[in-house]
């Protein structure tokens, strides 16, 4: 059995291995171009082998797991690969052997693809607060013995950061390319819910 395409970028890391910031109780993860090949649909996933492309270890089972747990809810079996090839990073030689001696029909390749970072200029502030008297009582609000705070906020640039992800989806029989997709993630502190996300969308992205 030949390789898989993607598999021959097992240097590169995935967006985990990066750690950025999280957006808390926003989606931070969009499909930006996808394909998908007429002949194949959605519903014909049913087994899969989940592949993270990372050397490392606990980033990977991370992300498979996550990436895992998301497809069972979708109703879709999936492997992760860490479970029956190892914790080492995956090659072509233990994918493909994997692969060959199993009766699974898909397989799902997920690595890097890229870094985008913008920056935006937060101008100055400058903010004044009626704090009250000292030892403040009701009426001390509004009386002449009150004092203010004024609070100065210095220019600083905000920078945020989006990772390029590449996932593939393959028929392991044909070894032909189903599904493509590209996707931007902020750059999360969590690597469970981010591989949850991209997992969802890329499921409902599959007709």
């Amino acid at each position: 059995m030949t390789t898989f395409p993607l598999l021959r970028s097992m240097a590169c890391s995935l967006l985990f291995a990066l750690i950025g910031f999280s957006l808390p109780g926003c989606g931070t993860t969009t499909l930006t171009d996808t394909w998908q090949s007429p002949a194949f649909q959605g519903k014909q996933m049913q087994d899969v082998l989940v592949v993270g492309v990372t050397p490392n270890k606990t980033n990977r089972i991370l992300f498979e797991r996550g990436f895992v747990n998301e497809l069972a809810n979708q109703g879709i079996h999936a492997i992760p690969s860490y479970e029956v090839i190892g914790s080492a990073l995956p090659t072509k030689a233990t994918v493909s052997a994997y692969l060959k001696s199993k009766n699974i029909p898909y397989v799902i390749v997920t690595n890097y693809g890229g870094k985008e970072t913008t920056a935006e200029h937060v101008p100055a502030s400058v903010s004044t607060y009626y704090t009250g008297g000292y030892y403040p009582y009701y009426g001390s609000y509004w009386d002449r013995y009150g004092s203010s705070t004024t609070m100065v906020r210095e220019a600083y640039v905000s920078t945020r950061s989006k990772v390029m992800l590449m996932t593939s989806i393959y028929d392991v029989k044909t070894e032909k390319l189903v599904w493509v997709g590209r996707s931007k993630t902020f750059e999360a502190n969590s690597i469970t819910p981010a591989a949850n996300e991209l997992a969802k969308r890329i499921v409902a992205n599959i007709k």
